[in-house]
């Protein structure tokens, strides 16, 4: 068992505009492919049968903010999808560094040491689709925000209502950070995997609440001195 058969083409100059989602950007936007190291090959899985595969290794730069990053688009031919008008190959796309449509990081560099350590490693775990660790930060980031803005309570729940009670965050905002809450612990205690829309909407709302806890509150120091 092994490789077979191994084959590899490099192309420059690729014509063409093409819609990839831009780290920098936050949103999918027009982009070029500077360059392209196209791999294909054949696998044998034993028994005489072989899997054929093909990868494409790409250096893309955004057109918008010209950020250059790489993209990696992989398929072979035991994954598929069939109907009337024939067979379709299913397409996967890994991008480096990592991102996650919507997804843009806060100027993290304003809030208090421990918050903005385990606000960046959530990021890169969610941009990277690592979901039980991206759930595992959620929770741990807004553990470290209560305990940044000396809430009060037992535990993470009471924290958290305390929030409301000191003013830093409304009745619809402790709620929303509950259903973060439970999200967190599904992650924590159960090894819970979820989907990369439900993490990026938790982190867009965490970042809603660090916005107007630190770095607008810096914004109007320097303002209205």
């Amino acid at each position: 068992m092994g490789i077979i058969d191994r084959k590899f083409t490099i192309k420059t100059g690729i014509e063409g505009k093409y819609k990839f989602i831009c780290k920098d950007c936050s949103r999918e936007t027009s982009h070029v492919i500077v360059a392209s190291y196209d791999e294909r090959g054949s696998e044998d899985c034993g028994g005489g049968n072989s899997i054929d595969w093909n990868t494409k290794n790409q250096i893309i730069q955004c057109l918008g903010c010209e950020n250059v990053s790489f993209r990696v688009v992989s398929s072979n031919s035991e994954d598929y999808d069939q109907d009337d008008e024939g067979i379709t190959y299913n397409e996967y796309n890994k991008y480096y560094p990592g991102r996650s449509e919507g997804l843009k990081a806060i100027n993290s560099y304003l809030l208090p040491h421990k918050v903005q350590t385990i606000y960046e490693e959530t990021i890169l775990a969610v941009e990277n689709e690592q979901k039980v660790l991206a759930g595992i930060g959620i929770r741990a980031l807004i553990e470290t925000i209560c305990k940044d803005q000396e809430a009060e309570g037992k535990d993470l729940y009471h924290k958290i209502n305390s929030l409301q009670q000191k003013s830093i965050l409304t009745k619809e905002g402790v709620d929303t950070l509950h259903k973060l809450r439970v999200l967190g612990n599904e992650s924590a205690h159960e090894v819970k995997a979820h989907n990369i829309e439900q993490l990026s909407l938790a982190i867009q709302i965490i970042e809603h609440m660090l916005d107007g806890s630190y770095l607008i509150p810096d914004k109007v120091s320097k303002v209205f001195k």
